[in-house]
């Protein structure tokens, strides 16, 4: 094959590498602005100042703790210091099974007209046990309070403003919950901006918006300079075990948008979320993106524009570019028709066979089958030799880059080998053809199934069929078609679907973990679909050193991930160790949480543990190493009886009435159904504490009596079919349920409460966490647990 053959391939891969570049260089944050700007702007400065003083002194703060009372003091006095009148909104409230007392706090800035229309900038300012917090949420925290002082020095928009920052956000979204269904405001608010982080740097993503966001994108379009969006971040989203505030105002029919940076995820939920690793260029995108998209809702004309959905993309963050979602399937079929009519054209016109595209269709389908194969077979290898933690879990590693690039040369690799096996019957056309059918398929099934995602197969589709034009246009002047325009039938589609997936790709990683490596070799393996009929027409030394460079770098990469170390002192493994009394046996463990479930060497010498990790009891918490402990003389936690005058139905004044040394609790018979009252409590002051009812009592839902009335919540569900409450920000007095369990026999409940600290007894277990481990989530925890056994009346 002469020069000519292999210019198209040296464009296409040009094109891509420079594409590569423009993706690094755009998608990432600003500058920080400092000291010196402007009052009416927002500065990174000035709220990193704000996020010193509010969590500098790296303690965490969750929910109902003394440390969140204090942060919360610190953010009434700055609102009331930048002439705000702050309100404190406490209660108890339920979600998913979950239920505590949030304390919010709420500020209102008037509007200029008499429009009672609200919209509304959220953050929580709570933390998880593990860490303080420091982007995960007080960057949002800060920036909230940056753009307050703005806001007060400018003229009021035409819609009031409402400032929440919420609590129990990361206990289970409870802060929320409570203004939603509680607060006076709740029905004023009509839309809102909420801020949050899955990690402690990256651009701010705005990755959900309101139902309505045909409107919503409009405005976002018109008030972000640089916007960084995509419909199919929320197609990602929805599919990961994460949930924000948004969740509950959108439940609520509130407009709006969810911005989020989710950079050095590693970090996220642990002590190293501090304020040393707050990025400053991240706090100053998200409050560049916050200020200008409230500003758009409080000046928009109105608040109640009609629901649509549209698809949406930036441009390489500097234009958004965006369409109504039901364009999208009459667009995928009229490109469908065209390229179905442009095949037919370039198969009377003998350009290809239907033998050729079948073979062309058949090497696609094996590259891309081979290529995600090949890539999961390695990331199966790297957790196998433990280089990578199992993907159930954090399952990010400390030198992802290798892997990153292994993951794109199997794509490249997959592609030289099918075009290697099958230039020859497939030829140029016929592999043009299979990949531009594939990708009609595609637009035409994600319009029906998945719109947010049909952008990018149709703008790949269209790029082919326009592309094409001048072969086809030729062939029909009954004129031989030229060697360009061939290839830019297939550089045109190639270049456009590798700019549509390299951002995406882009974020694949932080989102999902290990997972993304063969889920990036997939999409990208669509974009080299694109190259086959390029690769097809090049010569044969061409083809292999495409394919023999491939190889390398895949092989590269493959051994560097499993080679490098899975996790670092800046990268940690999460490891937690916990402290378990059985307050019926008298028995107590050490249980230890490895994200890796290997047992680092320091720990495993520590104590005898076991050598297979298992959970507590069946079906609840992830597996834990376990070792024997001494027994500490700890309060167990009550679940105890209410007894109700028979008249009243209320509980008398001696309830609860039995001792918290009794295992047997009574309750009523009613029917084939078993009704219990019962107080729950710690005696130690835990805060948090938890009830597991068997799957055989049926408890799906629960009542709890709170001083504002009955507050019923669904329970969660566990892999054994057991249901579990949990209750957090605990009171001393404990809190009152109502259950109706199935049957008439007794019921053997689990009771347990945890503190988040750990026995000084056991110490030398957290000296032996190596230097590359930290704590997450709810940290190493302190968790006596007991069996009550609940008797039907009828069984006294």
């Amino acid at each position: 094959m002469s020069a000519a053959g292999n210019r198209g391939l040296a464009f296409a891969l040009a094109g891509i590498a420079m594409l590569l570049a423009a993706t690094l260089a755009a998608y990432r944050p600003p500058a920080p602005l400092g000291p010196d700007t402007p009052p009416g702007a927002f500065s990174a400065y000035r709220a990193e100042a704000i996020l010193r003083d509010l969590v500098g002194n790296g303690i965490p703060h969750p929910i109902g703790s003394p440390a969140g009372a204090r942060m919360r003091e610190t953010i009434v006095k700055r609102l009331a210091a930048l002439g705000y009148a702050p309100q404190l909104q406490s209660g108890f409230v339920c979600r998913g099974g979950v239920c505590g007392s949030p304390v919010n706090i709420v500020a209102t800035l008037r509007g200029s007209t008499e429009d009672r229309d609200a919209v509304m900038l959220a953050a929580h300012y709570d933390s998880v046990p593990a860490g303080p917090g420091a982007s995960d949420d007080g960057a949002a925290v800060a920036t909230l309070l940056e753009i307050a002082r703005i806001l007060a020095a400018r003229p009021p928009s035409p819609h009031p403003i409402v400032l929440l920052l919420t609590d129990g956000e990361e206990a289970g979204l409870l802060g929320a919950s409570l203004f939603v269904q509680q607060h006076p405001l709740s029905k004023q608010v009509k839309a809102v901006v909420n801020l949050e982080a899955r990690g402690t740097s990256g651009p701010s993503l705005m990755f959900e918006t309101g139902t309505a966001n045909t409107w919503l994108m409009r405005l976002y379009g018109s008030a972000i300079a640089r916007p960084f969006s995509n419909s199919l971040y929320y197609v990602v989203y929805k599919r990961l075990p994460n949930d924000t505030d948004f969740s509950v105002f959108k439940t609520a029919a509130y407009q709006g948008f969810n911005f989020a940076f989710i950079g050095d995820v590693g970090r996220y939920h642990t002590p190293l979320d501090s304020v040393a690793n707050a990025s400053a260029s991240s706090i100053q995108h998200q409050g560049d993106n916050a200020l200008a998209a409230l500003s758009a809702l409080a000046n928009s004309p109105t608040l109640h524009p009609a629901v649509a959905e549209s698809v949406f993309f930036d441009g390489f963050a500097r234009t958004l570019i965006t369409w109504p979602a039901a364009f999208a399937l009459p667009a995928a079929l009229l490109t469908l028709a065209l390229l179905l009519a442009e095949a037919v054209i370039l198969l009377r016109k003998g350009a290809v066979t239907a033998r050729e595209v079948m073979w062309g269709g058949m090497g696609m389908i094996c590259m891309l089958a081979l290529g995600t194969a090949l890539c999961a077979s390695l990331l199966a290898l790297a957790v196998a030799s433990g280089r990578v933690p199992p993907i159930g879990g954090a399952s990010w590693i400390s030198h992802p880059l290798p892997m990153h690039g292994a993951a794109a040369a199997i794509a490249l690799l997959a592609a030289g080998g099918a075009s290697a096996w099958l230039a020859r019957r497939a030829g140029f056309w016929g592999f043009w053809m299979a990949a531009t059918l594939l990708g009609a398929v595609l637009s035409v099934a994600s319009a029906v199934v998945v719109p947010g995602a049909s952008h990018v197969p149709l703008l790949w589709t269209v790029a082919a069929g326009l592309g094409v034009l001048p072969s086809t246009m030729s062939l029909m002047r009954q004129r031989a078609g030229s060697r360009w325009a061939a290839d830019f039938a297939a550089l045109f589609p190639t270049l456009v679907i590798f700019a549509c997936v390299l951002p995406l790709v882009r974020f694949l990683y932080v989102a999902l973990g290990s997972l993304a490596w063969p889920v990036s070799t997939l999409v990208l393996g669509l974009g080299a679909a694109n190259l086959l009929p390029l690769l097809a027409s090049a010569s044969g030394r061409a083809r292999q050193w495409v394919t023999a460079t491939a190889a390398l770098c895949a092989m590269c990469g493959a051994v560097l991930t499993l080679s490098l170390p899975t996790y670092s002192a800046d990268w940690p493994e999460r490891i937690n160790v916990e402290y378990w009394l059985d307050a019926d046996t008298g028995q107590a463990q050490y249980l230890v949480r490895c994200n890796s479930m290997r047992l680092p060497t320091a720990l495993a010498a520590s104590a005898h543990f076991d050598p297979v990790p298992h959970p507590p009891f069946a079906g609840h918490g992830s597996p834990a190493f376990h070792a024997a402990a001494p027994k500490l003389e700890l309060a167990a936690p009550e679940l105890l009886p209410i007894a109700r005058s028979v008249s009243t139905s209320q509980p008398t004044s001696a309830s609860p009435p039995v001792s918290a040394s009794q295992s047997t609790l009574e309750s009523k018979a009613a029917g084939s159904a078993t009704h219990l009252d019962l107080w729950l409590r710690s005696p130690r002051r835990a805060p948090e504490a938890l009830v597991v009812f068997p799957a055989s009592a049926h408890v799906a839902d629960i009542t709890l009596v709170t001083a504002a009335g009955p507050v019923r919540t669904k329970l969660n569900r566990l892999r054994s079919g057991a249901t579990i409450l949990d209750i957090v920000s605990l009171p001393a007095a404990g809190v009152e349920l109502s259950v109706d369990a199935a049957g008439r026999t007794p019921v053997a409940v689990q009771v347990l409460d945890q503190s988040y600290d750990f026995p000084v007894e056991g110490s030398t277990l957290q000296r032996a966490r190596p230097p590359n481990a930290t704590s997450s989530q709810d940290g190493d925890l302190t968790v006596v647990h007991r069996t009550a056994t609940l008797y039907p009346a009828a069984d006294r």
